[in-house]
């Protein structure tokens, strides 16, 4: 376990005369995260989550877990990568696919990259 003291907590000193170069933030908890050094932007429309932020998911990802065991819950893990005959069959492929990620394998299957994956 490591201690808070111990984490990278990012700080952003912006000198007084400096230009800060606008960047596209859609919220206010967005810019908010960003100013508190919780994420770092990646590239357009991707963040990183910087490692106190992490520290939260996990702790909050362990909660659940715990709470979930109690109630007898059972934890499953779902492939991130899907047969697109799947999508197919329920007419969820049909129209705007421009943003699936898509790969074959090598007998030429054809596989969809899950667009919710937790």
């Amino acid at each position: 376990m490591n201690k808070a003291s111990r984490l990278f907590w990012p700080v952003l000193v912006t000198p007084k005369n400096a230009v800060v170069k606008q960047t596209e933030q859609l919220s206010r908890s967005q810019k908010l995260l960003t100013e508190l050094g919780l994420i770092k932007s990646g590239s357009n429309g991707t963040y990183q989550l910087l490692p106190i932020a992490q520290r939260a998911l996990d702790k909050c990802i362990n909660l659940v877990q715990q709470n979930m065991q109690i109630a007898g819950g059972q934890k499953i893990s779902l492939p991130v990568l899907t047969p697109t005959q799947l999508w197919k069959k329920t007419g969820r492929l049909e129209g705007d696919i421009s943003e699936f990620y898509m790969v074959r394998d090598r007998s030429g299957k054809q596989f969809l990259m899950s667009p919710v994956n937790a």
